[in-house]
């Protein structure tokens, strides 16, 4: 269009003649006058339809497919490579697959041109329907970068919503992150909307039926909402929260945070929702914002129950030969006593409980790795007892922080006893089971300084409570008993009462009063 004008200028406007306007423009002379003896400003291109010898005759049959596919579900349509080996095997079709991917993407842009998807504005109650979704975003923890998987659990009336970060989307995560959000809104709703995930559906039934998780389900049934599930592939029936997952993506997660711990981003991310809920107007309520929505709303939200729903996965194992139990593909030890029994594991978000008979044994950090050892070394005191060489190369010992004087104490004591340290050292230790590690290391540090060695000195100290510490006299003879000696006999002497049959008559009344 530019040219054009450039054109008309020069030639109207200053009189150059074609050959002129040709040389400075660098246009040929037959554009030039077909520009000046027509009347348009604006110039198209109309492309000639290309022969298409080897792919021409094929159209026809690949828009059949097409269309034929657009009424089966999306895993269910041929693609562009089936399509292919189809024309090659069957039809005889001799040219390249880049030729039929091209006519594929050129046919469904045709048909999918006319088809255009109208929605329905929405509107909501106070205290009528919640809605979930979870979301992949990268966050560094404790300097390494990792996805985290957030779920945000948004009111439909006030769009108010709680965010939580997760390592995975596991149902027990599910269950935490919709307890949270329910004691933080301080209710629940009527209804609660879900995409069809695992952690709820089992299988998907016909029409909007559903066989749902029976947790699931006894989670509902705890906090009296209703569920109710979006179509197939159809995240715009939930879009309040898919639009907020964005918003939370741009805002926060953009750049990419840095935290020391989950727990830590967490607390961030919450914060976060809060001020963003009282800074931002309400998209239907002018002169709103999303918090004074929410304070509307929560007096009409459903009571929560009087106690939590148990937010685990349990799991009945068998203790294994090495004191531990197998749950999530990791192992977590419990008290040696239990082996070869039948413990229960909860596994929570944060934590995994072992419990045996209603009691708990043993009480875990929960990881989310595969094939990790979480190995507590009070569980195997009881084995120490026994084994007591294997506090060199057991695991469970190898990353004890264990308190300053423990190690002087081990030191002294393999100075003393080379061959035999870590034995009296692992006696020590054992009595860890009965004593508070605080009172061990004083009496550990009492007997260093005083260069006493010995489990039996230290437990001396431990009876002896928080009075003074014993005297070093303590340990060693008392002096109205040392007095008091023993003859040491000949070994005939012996001999002689292990076989009294050959004890003459005169020497029995000598043995009866020795033994008297």
């Amino acid at each position: 269009m530019d040219k054009i004008k450039e054109i008309r200028t020069l030639a109207i406007t200053q009189g150059l003649s074609i050959r002129e306007v040709s040389r400075r423009l660098n246009l040929s002379r037959n554009t030039v006058r077909k520009i000046l003896r027509s009347d348009a400003v604006k110039q198209t291109y109309q492309r000639t339809i290309s022969n298409v010898p080897v792919t021409g005759p094929i159209l026809v049959k690949v828009e059949e497919w097409l269309k034929e596919d657009l009424t089966q579900r999306r895993k269910f349509r041929r693609t562009a490579w089936r399509i292919y080996e189809i024309l090659r095997d069957e039809h005889r079709y001799t040219g390249s697959y880049e030729s039929i991917e091209r006519c594929v993407r050129e046919i469904r842009d045709r048909l999918n041109k006319g088809i255009k998807e109208a929605y329905i504005p929405l509107s909501y109650h106070p205290a009528d329907a919640f809605q979930f979704d979870w979301g992949e975003m990268p966050a560094y923890i404790d300097g390494k970068l990792v996805v985290a998987r957030v779920g945000v659990v948004q009111l439909c009336y006030s769009r108010f919503f709680y965010p939580r970060a997760y390592p995975c989307q596991k149902q027990e995560l599910f269950f935490d992150i919709h307890s949270r959000a329910f004691e933080f809104f301080g209710g629940v709703c009527k209804r609660g909307i879900y995409d069809n995930l695992k952690s709820a559906v089992k299988k998907l039934l016909k029409g909007h039926h559903r066989n749902l998780q029976e947790r699931f389900v006894m989670f509902c049934s705890r906090y009296l909402y209703e569920p109710e599930f979006c179509n197939p592939a159809s995240g715009n029936e939930k879009g309040r929260v898919e639009n907020n997952m964005k918003v939370i993506e741009r805002n926060f997660f953009t750049p990419t945070p840095h935290a020391k711990t989950l727990d830590e981003l967490n607390e961030r991310l919450l914060s976060f929702a809060i001020s963003f809920c009282r800074s931002r107007e309400h998209p239907e309520f002018a002169g709103k914002t999303r918090y004074q929505a929410y304070e509307e709303e929560k007096n009409l939200l459903i009571q929560l129950p009087g106690y939590r729903f148990e937010c685990c996965r349990p799991a009945l194992v068998v203790v294994s030969p090495y004191s531990t139990v197998f749950f999530d593909n990791n192992r977590y030890s419990v008290p040696a006593e239990h082996v070869g029994e039948s413990v229960l594991v909860k596994g929570y978000a944060d934590e995994v409980v072992i419990s045996m008979g209603g009691a708990e044994i043993a009480r875990h950090r929960r990881v989310y790795g595969r094939k990790q050892q979480i190995l507590d070394p009070y569980h195997y005191l009881g084995i120490l007892y026994k084994k007591p060489r294997a506090l060199k190369d057991g695991l469970p010992f190898k990353n004890w922080q264990l308190p300053e004087a423990f190690l002087q104490y081990r030191k002294l004591l393999n100075e003393k006893y080379p061959d035999d340290g870590d034995v009296y050292f692992a006696r020590t230790l054992i009595l860890l089971r009965d004593w508070p590690i605080k009172e061990v290391a004083d009496a550990v540090s009492n007997a260093v300084t005083r260069g006493i060695l010995g489990d039996s000195y230290i437990l001396a100290m431990l009876r002896h409570g928080s009075g003074p510490p014993p005297d070093d006299s303590d340990m060693l003879v008392r002096a109205d008993l040392a007095r008091y000696s023993a003859r040491q006999r000949p070994p005939s002497e012996y001999d002689r009462i292990l076989r009294p049959h050959t004890i003459q008559s005169d020497d029995k009344e000598e043995i009866t009063n020795e033994r008297k």
